[in-house]
């Protein structure tokens, strides 16, 4: 069964998405404990309004969900570059630090089994998955009870991890087309998702790594490989503790994910997203071009946001107008790259107004970002309003570039690149997270007078 699920960043959030799997494994796809035991190769492989409304953790613990199947094996076999380890310890490391021995570790295949060694005793072990290989049984993956368990035990406060390869197959996968399985894992994650879409988010992360080993195709039959693959880590927890996670700054040192040994991407699953951040018009701004003021009647109502402005004038050698406006976007955990580039949104004004350029600027007043809004005519007089709308795009270019739909041939130019599924997985989830199919984040509106 190769992994699924999370086979699917951002996380996210992410939104965060969350599954209903059915039982997954395979004679083919996944070792079986005999096959292990027996073959020394084997024995080697392998955006929040929801979170507002309970109070932040004062705490944070770290629950370990180590997949441990013949998919999974060959990252951290004899003769590694160890990425996959050093990812593991890097992520968990920082959530010990807080409290010695709050982590708690488990090994999930047909189920979800305590791994029954500490934190500790995991750091010293060489190989990772020696210390899986007796529990539960490596050739099936019932992810449906798999993610069930991790997201019914999550309290305030805990996040469970997952790290698995997220390619999904079960006993019957090798005798159907792909097209038949694709469209299957879709909509198991769909259904899963729906029930926890509302108080718990998804982020999920891509990373590659070393693989030596056996790597099990979509239609089964395993065939040698040795080189990078993807594999994935979902971080799943309750909206107010990934809020935590992501965004308060005493838990900086647990969310440092892109210093992660192979990071690539990520993607965030939530629905606990400000539905409209905090924005403001900056009235003194070096790069505003023309004069303007807040509106008397705003002023009047004593808000502390600027929206409104009257007594415009535009700028006297430009005759063009430019407007500096502070926006926070801290609530929304996507990339950088997305939020500073003027193509994520859309704007709307019958002044022609433009986005001139985007900063991250974090200013007194509460914003991370300043938009430069700018036209080069404006009509003046009544009252105009600019619209600004940040896009929700999915899926991200990384999942679309990850994906593939035949994993057959481990000597193609770009297997090293590619996940079985990961769309279709990731899709899945989008859907239970975004039923009404909503192509925006956010609306604001800007007035002038």
């Amino acid at each position: 069964m190769r992994i699924l699920w999370l086979r699917a960043f951002y996380f996210s959030a992410l939104s965060a998405s969350i599954l209903l799997l059915t039982q997954c494994g395979g004679s083919d796809r996944k070792r079986g404990r005999q096959d292990v035991e027996s073959d020394p190769v084997a024995q080697t492989e392998s955006v929040m309004e929801g979170a507002a409304a309970k109070p932040a953790p004062k705490s944070l613990k770290a629950k370990l969900y180590l997949e441990a199947s013949g998919s999974m094996f060959p990252y951290d076999a004899a003769g590694s570059t160890g990425e996959f380890d050093e990812a593991l310890q890097n992520l968990l490391t920082p959530f010990e630090a807080q409290k010695s021995g709050s982590t708690e570790l488990f090994v999930v295949n047909d189920n979800v089994y305590p791994m029954g060694v500490n934190f500790q005793q995991l750091v010293e072990q060489p190989n990772v998955f020696t210390l899986a290989k007796d529990k539960g049984d490596s050739r099936h993956t019932d992810f449906s009870l798999i993610f069930k368990t991790i997201l019914s035990d999550l309290k305030e406060g805990e996040v469970g991890v997952l790290f698995s390869d997220l390619i999904y197959s079960t006993e019957s996968t090798a005798a159907q087309s792909s097209t038949k399985i694709l469209a299957d894992v879709e909509t198991l994650m769909q259904t899963t998702f729906a029930g926890k879409t509302k108080d718990k988010s998804l982020l999920i992360l891509k990373l590659n790594g070393a693989f030596k080993g056996t790597y099990y195709p979509h239609n089964g039959g395993g065939k040698p490989y040795s080189g990078s693959r993807p594999y994935y880590i979902a971080l799943m927890a309750n909206n107010a503790t990934m809020k935590a996670l992501l965004s308060d700054e005493k838990f900086e040192a647990l969310s440092r994910f892109k210093e992660l040994p192979g990071f690539e991407s990520f993607h965030y699953f939530t629905s606990a997203t400000d539905n409209v951040p905090f924005y403001t018009i900056l009235l003194k701004d070096a790069e505003q071009a023309g004069q303007f003021e807040q509106s008397r009647q705003e002023r009047k109502e004593s808000k502390e946001a600027i929206h409104t402005i009257e007594n415009i004038e535009a700028d006297r050698k430009t005759r063009g107008l430019t407007l500096a406006v502070g926006i926070d976007l801290g609530g929304f955990y996507l990339p950088d790259s997305y939020k500073t580039d003027p193509k994520s949104y859309e704007i709307e004004s019958d002044e022609g107004f433009k986005i001139q350029k985007i900063v991250a600027e974090k200013g007194p007043e509460g914003y991370t970002h300043k938009f430069l809004l700018t036209t080069a005519e404006p009509q003046g007089g009544g009252k105009r309003e600019i619209t600004l709308r940040l896009k929700r795009k999915f899926p991200p270019s990384w999942i679309t570039q990850t994906t593939t739909q035949d994993d057959s041939n481990p000597k193609s130019d770009d297997f090293s690149e590619k996940t079985f599924g990961i769309l279709n997985f990731t899709r899945g989830i989008e859907k239970a997270y975004n039923p009404q199919q909503a192509n925006t984040y956010f609306t604001i509106t800007i007035n002038l007078h």
